[in-house]
């Protein structure tokens, strides 16, 4: 059963679609659903265990792994896949509640 979840906003990487200290609302999700290009999505940091992150899913790799990217225009306002590279799919915690596509 999916569970919700409520997320405060850390940051700008996600502007505009979410503003710093936004609580966003999230269903957690089984890791076998496939997660579409444009969901954004709660995931694990793949290189610091104790931070999760709110990214889009921006495209899916060969591989099946996700490329995940803050909504931020700045290229450097977001810490995201071009910085720790494509995730995989159990990385995902939970998608957004309301669309965000």
């Amino acid at each position: 059963m999916d569970e919700l979840v409520h997320v405060r906003i850390n940051g700008h990487s996600m502007w505009p679609t979410y503003a710093d200290q936004h609580v966003a609302t999230f269903r957690t999700v089984n890791t076998t659903q496939p997660v579409p290009p444009g969901t954004v999505v709660l995931a694990q940091h793949p290189l610091k265990p104790d931070v999760k992150v709110v990214k889009r899913v921006r495209h899916i790799t060969d591989d099946g792994r996700l490329f995940l990217e803050g909504d931020q225009p700045d290229p450097l306002g977001s810490e995201d896949s071009h910085n720790f590279g494509p995730v995989k799919p159990e990385a995902i915690l939970a998608v957004a509640a309301e669309d965000h596509g």
